[in-house]
């Protein structure tokens, strides 16, 4: 990946057009193969990693506040 970010920014200073971009490499056959289909988990209350914030900003930071509350008790005990 290195090689590639170095590659577009080696064109994009030394070219006077602008319109090359580098061929994207191939994913690894190593790395695993994610569904981006797949359902989610429900959401559990108890779970801070896995909850759903609300719309509204000062709710969200309301939420956020409590959480952080509730890590840091469960890390003090």
């Amino acid at each position: 990946m290195k090689k590639y970010i170095r590659e577009m920014i080696d064109d994009l200073r030394g070219k006077s057009t602008k319109d090359y971009v580098p061929e994207i490499p191939k994913p690894s056959t190593q790395a695993p193969e994610i569904d981006l289909n797949a359902t989610q988990d429900a959401v559990v209350p108890t779970d801070l990693e896995n909850q759903e914030l609300s719309d509204d900003q000062l709710e969200r930071i309301r939420q956020l506040d409590f959480q952080a509350q509730q890590s840091e008790e469960r890390q003090g005990s």
